[in-house]
Parts: C-alpha cells; structure tokens; sequence
C-alpha cells in the first residue's frame, strides 16, 4: 500500500489498468531526438529558424522531465513497491543525468551563450541517454520474456508479463534471489497462491518488496488465470520459495 493507491484505483475504476509513466517518457525521447535532427541540419544547412526549432525542442524536452520524473516516481512506487530490479536503478542514474544535461543547455540558450557547438554536443550525448532510458524500459519490461505457451494459457501468460516479469525474469527474483517462482510451494495450491499475491509476505511472516495485488488490480478470474499459467510452466524444477 503507497500514498499514491487512491489515484491508480480510480483509473482501474474508468477502465485503465497500465503504469502512466511510459506516455511521457516518449514525449520527452521525442522531443531529444527532434532536437538533434534540427540541431545537425541547422549546422549544416547554416539556418537560423533550424537552430531556433532545436532550442525550442530542447527546452520542452527540460520542461517535460518534471511530470514524467513525478508520474515514473508514482509508477516505481505502485507497480515496485520502491524494489530496486536494476534496470530501474540505471533508469534512475540515466534520467540525473539527462536532466543536468538538458539544464545546461537550456541555461546557455536563456543566458545568451548560444554556442552551436556546444549545443550540438548536448543534443547528440542527449540522444544516446535517452536512448539508453529506452533500452533498459525495454529490459524492464521485455527483459527474460514469459515462453510461449498454449492458447489456453495465453491470458495467464500476459498478466505475468505485465505484472510480474519486471521483478521476475525467467521465473526467478530480481530482488530476493531466494525466493523464486520456479518451484515454489505456492504454485501447489490456488488458494495459497492467492492469499501470497493479496498479502505478500516472506517466510519469516514481515512484509516482502512484493506489491500487494488487490482485487481491483488483478480479479479473482485474472488471479485464476495467472495461477494456471504459473504452475503450469513454472511449478517445476526448484524447490526454493517464492
């Protein structure tokens, strides 16, 4: 339970059930990238009004870092519980660093200092960040993929992948390594499975890193379907504990 459940229950109330950062951080990716492109035709093309369209592209991208930073922030704590899988802990440092990088270009731009060489270097070493910002969103949500499995398992399939693939690569833990998927005595029983998910605890009974999926979040015929995908394909082989 964080602060921020209230408001992700009332989107699951109006039908939206996925994180809200993703829409921004594309905004802000594009706008970089926009950035460059007009920042390498106007030092090519020596024009003014391209050099003018980079700026402008470059101080949207800084204004945009705000509401993306609070809504991934707001994500990380709903979706993560606050864990650090490391793909969030590079996301982290590479999102610091863009926004130093884009403060520097927007102090040169509204202090006069408008060196087109220095704010071509801004734009391209922006581009490679962001560009690194997608590559580990990517790995945070494609990264070690659920295996395909049969259609009847398909539904199951998507709910680990949207809900719990980021945390547990290939059926093992990102966070607690001793407590995997693969194996665990949870997947034996549904009803054990169920309760883990509504209140997930360790074996010494405390609190675990682990969200804790309400009904709202994840119903009763979802919950269903993710157990029959999970013991399927994954309550064989260790013996280790989720």
């Amino acid at each position: 339970m964080t602060i921020f459940n209230p408001f992700y229950n009332a989107l699951y109330v109006i039908g939206f059930h996925d994180p809200i950062h993703p829409p921004l951080t594309h905004i802000t990716i594009g706008l970089v990238a926009a950035a460059l492109i007009f920042g390498v035709m106007a030092w090519v093309r020596r024009k003014p009004s391209l050099e003018r369209a980079a700026r402008y592209c470059l101080v949207l991208a800084w204004l945009f870092i705000f509401p993306t930073v609070l809504l991934g922030f707001m994500d990380w704590q709903h979706w993560y519980q606050g864990a650090w899988p490391l793909p969030i802990l590079i996301k982290i440092y590479l999102a610091g660093f863009l926004f130093l990088l884009l403060s520097l270009g927007v102090i040169l731009i509204f202090t006069g200092r408008k060196e087109s060489k220095a704010l071509l270097a801004i734009y391209f070493i922006a581009f490679f960040t962001v560009a690194g910002l997608g590559y580990f969103g990517g790995r945070l949500v494609f990264g070690g993929r659920a295996p395909a499995v049969d259609l009847r398992l398909e539904a199951g399939r998507r709910l680990f992948e949207n809900n719990c693939m980021a945390c547990h690569p290939n059926g093992g833990n990102a966070i607690l390594p001793e407590y995997i998927i693969i194996g665990s005595d949870n997947l034996k029983d549904l009803h054990a499975f169920i309760s883990l998910i509504r209140d997930p605890h360790l074996d010494n009974g405390q609190k675990g890193p682990m969200p804790d999926f309400s009904p709202q979040k994840i119903s009763e015929d979802q919950a269903r379907q993710l157990y029959d995908y999970l013991s399927r394909v994954m309550g064989c082989g260790s013996q280790q504990k989720h």
